[in-house]
């Protein structure tokens, strides 16, 4: 049963390493209290103009966006228990990968590189830490977070950090391969 991760980069100048990214995703699916679907994981990083062509048809809102995530597989999900310090017991993150079959799709994440360059120089942080936040922010969603209501906000947040940390603890963060346009 295969948890791969397919990266594409599809922003001229933009690269990094699908090794790194696989280890990061590794980690957290490993790591992190959520259980997360099984099968093969697609991780795109766009430029604006790709995100807002997918923005405005799957979401019917044409403006920049951060990050855009896909589910797969819904099927394969286990029940949410997901709340910031719930961990999901190691057997039941062990039967969802052990009962999907070879050819799960766990979902897409749709990173825009250029939305993360902009704020990061708006907060004045680096762009591979913004980068990499988007990142998390994706995996989370199919993980079960949402951030629609403003307690879902503020849970998505403390798990954004909490993840964020688990990746800085494994040595994983901040992102060392990413070279910016």
């Amino acid at each position: 049963m295969g948890n791969e991760v397919d990266v594409f980069c599809g922003v001229d100048g933009f690269s990094v390493d699908a090794g790194e990214i696989s280890a990061v995703i590794a980690c957290l699916r490993e790591n992190a209290p959520w259980i997360f679907p099984a099968g093969t994981l697609s991780i795109a990083f766009l430029g604006d103009e790709e995100i807002c062509e997918m923005h405005e048809t799957f979401l019917d809102d044409p403006s920049k966006t951060d990050v855009i995530t896909f589910p797969g597989d819904e099927v394969f999900t286990q029940p949410k228990d997901r709340a910031v310090g719930n961990a999901a017991p190691e057997s039941a993150n062990a039967s969802a990968r052990d009962n999907a079959p070879d050819d799960a799709f766990a979902g897409e994440i749709c990173v825009c590189v250029a939305q993360a360059q902009r704020m990061a120089k708006e907060l004045n942080v680096p762009e591979a830490d913004e980068l990499l936040l988007y990142l998390v922010h994706g995996w989370l969603h199919l993980a079960g977070l949402d951030d629609i209501e403003e307690a879902d906000r503020r849970e998505m947040r403390a798990a954004e950090a909490l993840a964020l940390n688990l990746l800085r603890e494994k040595n994983l963060a901040p992102l060392k391969t990413l070279v910016f346009p």
